[in-house]
């Protein structure tokens, strides 16, 4: 068995040494294969390494002018934009005072109409005491005239008798024609 200890190590021992010896030849290919540095290898190599990187690095004066390029359409536009926001804001205001004149407007028609409306309610009313102090038998032919919505109006201010007097002396389809349209104002009242 010792033998069989003597010859598991030499086997291991002589694999060791191969890989070893591999391991110095190659080592001994990519030392020769270096090209031996002197000086003017050196300054070869770092000649060529700056080539290298001159190729690659960007003009940095084209940088600078694209830079100042962008900056300066930046700058354009920002210009733009703020003369937009003034307008936009010029615009606003006179909206809002166009808007306020519009407000004050129609409150004035809204002042104005209501003053009309009294006026004429006070016109109709006063008109209608007149007619209903008249004989029936003349307020009836001045009814026979009017238009029946505009009698109706009349009729409607006035209290029942003496609105039914009149209505008795007018012609009787206008007297119809009148009727129907009263009828029809006091269904919408209730």
């Amino acid at each position: 068995m010792r033998w069989g200890g003597r010859v598991q190590t030499g086997a291991l021992s002589s694999l060791a040494a191969c890989f070893f010896i591999s391991g110095l030849l190659r080592a001994g290919e990519v030392v020769a294969a270096l090209p031996v540095l002197g000086e003017p290898a050196a300054e070869h190599a770092v000649e060529q390494g700056l080539a290298v990187v001159e190729a690659e690095a960007p003009d940095l004066g084209a940088l600078a002018a694209e830079l100042h390029r962008q900056r300066a359409d930046l700058a354009r536009r920002e210009a733009a934009l703020e003369e937009r926001a003034q307008l936009l804001e010029a615009i606003e205001e006179r909206v809002r005072d166009r808007l306020a004149e519009l407000v004050a407007a129609r409150d004035k028609l809204a002042e104005t109409a209501a003053l009309v409306d009294d006026a004429a309610g006070k016109d109709v009313r006063h008109l209608a005491d007149m007619y209903r102090q008249m004989k029936p038998k003349q307020a009836g032919r001045i009814f026979n005239a009017m238009a029946p919505e505009f009698a109706a109006g009349f009729l409607g201010q006035m209290g029942a008798v003496p609105a039914g007097l009149i209505l008795a002396s007018m012609d009787a389809d206008k007297a119809y024609a009148v009727s129907l349209l009263l009828a029809g104002r006091n269904v919408r009242r209730e």
